[in-house]
């Protein structure tokens, strides 16, 4: 049923019926409008006051949390600088002193650091740029600081290889098989000469053998010479690098040729009574940048620490030297 509105009319006593022109309808219809409209807002207005608030809180919350992510990571950064400063201190004391080397240089572990300061100017605007600088500086630090340590670890490596060469190099074994020790006759220093009984220096060691006992290398290099050389007789000299040489004196026989590469052990020559000798033995030294020194200071390779001190305690008597 149609609604219908009515009036009341003083005159007839009477309600009328009131009915509505088309503007009337046009008003009361603008009127629902409008009040639709205000209600709405009211309603955006308070949806859109939570909402905001809400996105506010929200980016307060995760840009919190970034910065404590940015600082966290700036605070690694810091640990990993603390560990390439370790890093550097062991270079330089531990491994190249190990190497008997000269620290890495210190303006080659500065070179580039520093930088430009105008790279980082597109940071300062930016929210946090204060950290952002201090991030990319530190990471530019770290790069410098890798790259320097990388070659710094590549001479160590170099350094590596060079000193094994020369562990293998140095004289480190007796040249005859001596287990028991039984067959030093002399040592180094003032010995009596077998021939001109004098007191004479002795600069080298003696080991009695029979003729033909094998002789070895002590230690790798090359060959120098295979030949006669005067009062020694048959002779073979080793250079092994690094300063270092040995003679080995009064050979029957060789059994290695100049400009051979022998390795510690190998056999080079066969004992003998060449030259001017006494009786058969083996007369060995040791040079070092061109100087005999005490041979008995290199046989730690292949004695016991109380075979070691026999062959002091054998080498030092005051015998005769062969």
């Amino acid at each position: 049923m149609k609604n219908k509105n009515y009036k009341y009319n003083p005159e007839t006593l009477d309600y009328e019926e009131v009915k509505l022109s088309v503007w009337d309808k046009l008003k009361k219809l603008s009127y629902y409008l409008i009040a639709s409209i205000v209600f709405s807002f009211l309603i955006l207005s308070i949806a859109f006051y939570n909402i905001r608030s809400y996105i506010q809180e929200e980016a307060a919350k995760e840009n919190q949390s970034l910065r404590q992510e940015i600082t966290s990571f700036n605070k690694d950064l810091n640990l990993i600088l603390e560990v390439l400063g370790d890093i550097q201190l062991r270079d330089d004391n531990i491994y190249r002193a190990i190497f008997e080397t000269d620290p890495y240089p210190d303006h080659k572990r500065q070179l580039g650091t520093g930088g430009n300061s105008m790279k980082y100017k597109k940071y300062e605007n930016m929210e946090y740029g204060d950290l952002v600088i201090e991030i990319s500086k530190k990471i530019e630090l770290i790069e410098k600081k890798l790259a320097s340590q990388s070659k710094s670890f590549d001479q160590v490596f170099d350094l590596t290889k060079e000193k094994q060469k020369m562990i293998k190099s140095i004289p480190s074994i007796q040249p005859v098989s001596n287990r028991d020790l039984t067959r030093i006759a002399s040592g180094f220093g003032l010995r009596m000469h077998p021939i001109y009984k004098i007191l004479k220096m002795h600069k080298g060691m003696d080991f009695t053998a029979p003729i033909g006992t094998e002789i070895y290398a002590t230690g790798d290099g090359i060959v120098e010479k295979v030949g006669w050389v005067g009062g020694y007789g048959k002779t073979i000299m080793i250079n092994h690098g690094f300063g270092y040489k040995t003679r080995y004196a009064h050979c029957s026989k060789y059994k290695c040729r100049k400009g051979q590469k022998v390795k510690r052990g190998d056999l080079i020559g066969f004992v003998g009574n060449t030259g001017q000798s006494t009786g058969p033995h083996l007369h060995y030294e040791v040079f070092k940048n061109k100087k005999q020194i005490n041979p008995v200071n290199f046989f730690f390779n292949d004695l016991s620490p109380e075979e070691y001190d026999k062959v002091i305690e054998i080498s030092s008597r005051p015998t005769q030297s062969l």
